[in-house]
């Protein structure tokens, strides 16, 4: 149909359709309830025997994460009607306790079993005793707008704020990341952490903690963990629901043993035999030339081109 202004309005491409077929499994691990997803994806985008990718999510308390690694199988069997084991235990001791499980995922087919999916870094659990943790320093949240969470916290004696960002790319889902910043300097932890979220994102905090490793010079190596924290909506009929008593659900996603920084740190301490360097004075700058970029040449359009000969003409055809 033509436009107003007499142009003809084209249809956009026509769009793909995939299909994919997702298979949930609940289970309780010791007051938390945990929900299990493993999306089977044809690599063609359709039904048919062939190549499919597996993936698996978790979620618990409305927030989704995936976990592992996705891994492809070839399939011979109807996708839509697949059987899975799906079951964890117990890890080795953890601190907090109760909070370290192992997981792991088969697919059963016609009286075989093929391990998918195996990790034995699943920390979750409910109302977690952090307090337990020798020396841990925790950090405070000061601060939440739209779009980030602020944190202000010390590792060993230097102040470092940590800022949580997300950034929404469709739906539910949001892209989240952490940096920090001590006195003016500061570098990225992780990004690209996707999550889906049934509510508010803002609701989603984090507990963050630095515990000191012995280190030379002291006080400048620390281990840091990160975990989420989602508030428990607890009904009326919990028993546990008294209004003064708040639940959590917490999951860790991301860990260092590596974190290096410190206050005031005595270099000179290390050993009788360190030799110090001294500065040479103000730094040099340094100027680099960069060839730019030219500018692309717009191409004539051949076709509106009055003294351009058609093809057929410049050959003698008439």
């Amino acid at each position: 149909m033509d436009s107003p202004t007499g142009s003809i309005r084209r249809p956009g491409p026509p769009l793909l359709k995939r299909e994919r077929y997702v298979y949930t499994y609940n289970l309780l691990a010791p007051g938390t309830p945990l929900q299990f997803l493993i999306s089977v994806e044809p690599l063609t985008g359709k039904y048919s025997q062939g190549r499919y990718t597996f993936q698996l999510s978790f979620k618990t308390n409305g927030i989704e994460r995936n976990l592992c690694e996705p891994i492809v199988f070839t399939l011979h069997v109807d996708p839509r009607s697949l059987d899975f084991a799906v079951f964890i235990f117990p890890g080795k001791s953890s601190i907090p306790v109760g909070s370290l499980y192992s997981l792991r995922v088969w697919l059963r087919v016609n009286g075989i079993d093929h391990r998918l999916f195996s990790d034995d870094e699943l920390w979750v659990g409910k109302d977690l005793d952090f307090h337990s943790i020798a020396d841990a320093s925790f950090v405070r949240l000061k601060s939440v707008d739209s779009k980030s969470q602020v944190y202000h916290g010390f590792a060993g004696r230097a102040l470092v704020t940590f800022t949580c960002r997300w950034h929404h790319l469709s739906d539910n889902l949001y892209n989240y990341s952490l940096d920090y910043e001590a006195n003016g300097v500061g570098a990225n932890l992780f990004e690209d952490l996707q999550l889906r979220i049934d509510g508010d994102p803002r609701a989603v905090t984090f507990l963050i903690y630095c515990v000191p490793i012995s280190s030379i010079p002291a006080g400048s190596s620390h281990r840091i963990r990160v975990w989420l924290k989602s508030l428990v909506n607890l009904s009326a009929s919990t028993p546990s629901a008294l209004p003064f008593h708040d639940s959590y659900i917490y999951q860790r996603i991301w860990k260092s043993d590596n974190f290096k920084i410190g206050a005031r740190l005595d270099f000179e301490a290390m050993s009788n035999k360190t030799i110090m360097g001294f500065s040479a004075g103000a730094p040099v700058t340094v100027e680099t030339s960069v060839p730019l970029p030219l500018p692309r040449t717009p191409q004539r359009d051949i076709g509106a081109s009055s003294h351009f000969v058609p093809e057929k003409a410049q050959r003698g055809y008439q």
